[in-house]
């Protein structure tokens, strides 16, 4: 698996689920992210299909058009305050938002995925009942009379209910990002790509054991509305700048005294 533990993404989410037998007993991030808390602007609603993917679209738009301005925004902070600025709990903007500061970049990540119910559903359904049905029927049984009470339920309840929650999610996925396409800054921000390819390295070897094929996707056919997006870091926070700005003034005095 990669990155923090955290299954944030539906891209994460169906790398975890490949890697059901490869995988210490996890902890819902989805519980972790306490939505009842969330500030209004970020809760998206729970009911029928359409409901989700219409809240989705208009909440997606409010974070890519956060992230278009935070380019701006970054620089007016010494050391930048991603709760205070998404207004979110500091363990909430911890799930959500991932910023990394490079050499003179500032690369950010917001897994809008997390938000949706369908994804938060699928998530903890993982966690707390297929994992843990899966490994208690493992070694699993294909023929009926050959199961255990465990592969039973692993069978029959489990993995069709697992099942259900991931095409439910995907349906959102697919209809909020339709939805998005006239939308400038969603397409801006959209980082389905990059978060796909954070995850390749679960699809280089075999799914778990005895997985059922809907829950074994392509990877590069697994929809996200994870956004991203890059910008340049302020220059008075670039480590060594003043020492570079310095070894340019020199090589200028130097050329000008040679001159």
């Amino acid at each position: 698996m990669n990155g923090s533990g955290y299954v944030r993404s539906a891209p994460a989410l169906a790398a975890a689920i490949r890697c059901t037998d490869q995988r210490r007993l996890p902890v819902s991030t989805a519980r972790l992210l306490h939505a009842e808390q969330l500030p209004p602007v970020y809760r998206i609603e729970t009911g029928d299909q359409e409901q989700e993917v219409a809240s989705a679209v208009q909440t997606v738009a409010i974070v890519a058009d956060k992230l278009r301005r935070l380019t701006a925004a970054y620089g007016e902070w010494d050391a930048f305050d991603a709760p205070a600025f998404f207004d979110l709990y500091a363990e909430q903007a911890d799930l959500l938002v991932h910023i990394v500061e490079r050499v003179s970049t500032v690369h950010v990540v917001f897994y809008a995925d997390l938000l949706l119910p369908s994804f938060r559903r699928a998530e903890e359904t993982w966690a707390t009942e297929f994992f843990p049905g899966y490994q208690a029927a493992h070694p699993l049984q294909s023929r009926t009379d050959r199961r255990t009470s465990y592969g039973d339920h692993y069978f029959e309840i489990d993995a069709p209910k697992l099942i259900a929650y991931w095409r439910r999610l995907v349906d959102v996925i697919h209809g909020a990002r339709r939805a998005l396409t006239g939308d400038i800054g969603f397409l801006a921000a959209s980082g389905g790509s990059e978060e796909r390819s954070r995850w390749q390295s679960a699809w280089t070897r075999p799914p778990a054991v005895g997985l059922d094929e809907q829950l074994q996707p392509d990877l590069q056919a697994i929809p996200t509305l994870t956004l991203s997006i890059n910008f340049p870091l302020p220059a008075h926070r670039q480590p060594g700048r003043l020492r570079r700005l310095r070894r340019m003034w020199r090589r200028g005095d130097w050329r000008r005294r040679k001159g």
